[in-house]
């Protein structure tokens, strides 16, 4: 039996096989529910759209994946799967390019919404921090 592969992770693959190919560098939600339909028809695409969120640096959607930054909204740490040795999560959480989940950021534009690929240098750098009332809340650092 193969193992099961997350939808997010077949995005992130169609991205990266896509993007080069097109001189935009930038991709749509539409765009992206086409491709992963004809590449993998056998999945349910209702997930594409949280799932691109998720893993957009920029996004307040991901805010309500807490099993990724280990910190549910009433301020309690949870063990995270996805961190190294199953620590506890740190906060505030930086983006990184080395984190896997750290992949688009999203661009609003007068006709689309568009992601590119993830670049801390031109994109700044985004933390998801707790507020006074321990609630994740997305920021700007940079």
């Amino acid at each position: 039996m193969t193992k099961h592969i997350a939808n997010w992770k077949l995005i992130k693959q169609i991205a990266i096989e896509w993007m080069p190919k097109n001189n935009d560098k930038r991709i749509s939600l539409e765009e992206l529910e086409k491709l992963f339909i004809a590449k993998h028809p056998e999945r349910n695409p209702v997930n594409v759209s949280p799932d691109t969120r998720m893993l957009t640096v920029n996004s307040n959607s991901r805010l309500s994946y807490l099993y990724i930054f280990g910190c549910p909204s009433s301020g309690k740490k949870i063990r995270n799967s996805h961190l190294e040795n199953n620590k506890e999560a740190e906060y505030p959480r930086k983006s990184s390019e080395k984190n896997e989940k750290d992949f688009f950021f999203h661009i609003e534009t007068e006709d689309s919404s568009l992601f590119e690929l993830y670049d801390s240098k031109k994109h700044g750098k985004w933390k998801i921090e707790l507020d006074r009332n321990n609630i994740n809340k997305l920021k700007k650092i940079e």
